[in-house]
């Protein structure tokens, strides 16, 4: 397997050491994986829902994982959907990988609000003017809600 030690210069591995741009707020951290919510940008509030799940080794694709960290990854989503879906019951929970900006793999988990009208695009939640926002305090309790999902007996 080829050496990912370029830590450094990731800022996925920075933002797993709690610096840099990307910092949010963590759901779930094991010794694999990190999920955590999207930041709260500039303006008013962030929209809810919006997840990523990265290794915590610092690793570019899914072909060089291990499989305790594919499990893992895999076990994430998979609390992640079922704790987005039960928390903020939205149209519809999506999973992808697209690793265009970052090389550090990064799943993002998102949902549609359920109100989203059907003319804006699957992924483009920010782009409706009316999209639900949450202020700083109202996403830490968010998180806190979804981490419960991530116990063993989910």
């Amino acid at each position: 397997m080829p050496d990912y030690d370029t830590t450094q210069d990731c800022l996925i591995c920075a933002k797993h050491r709690g610096i840099g741009p990307l910092v949010g707020p963590v759901v779930h951290a094991d010794e694999l994986v990190i999920v955590s919510h999207r930041i709260l940008g500039p303006g008013s509030g962030i929209v809810p829902g919006y997840l990523f799940i990265e290794p915590r080794r610092h690793v570019a694709s899914l072909a060089h994982l291990t499989w305790p960290e594919t499990t893992a990854i895999a076990h994430a989503a998979w609390c992640g959907s079922r704790a987005l879906d039960a928390e903020l019951a939205p149209r519809h929970v999506f999973s992808l990988i697209a690793g265009r900006t970052v090389a550090h793999l990064h799943q993002h988990l998102f949902i549609r609000p359920p109100a989203m009208p059907d003319h804006f695009a699957w992924h483009d939640v920010d782009s409706w003017p009316d999209r639900p926002l949450m202020d700083a305090d109202e996403l830490a309790a968010l998180c806190t809600r979804l981490s419960t999902w991530f116990g063993a007996h989910h």
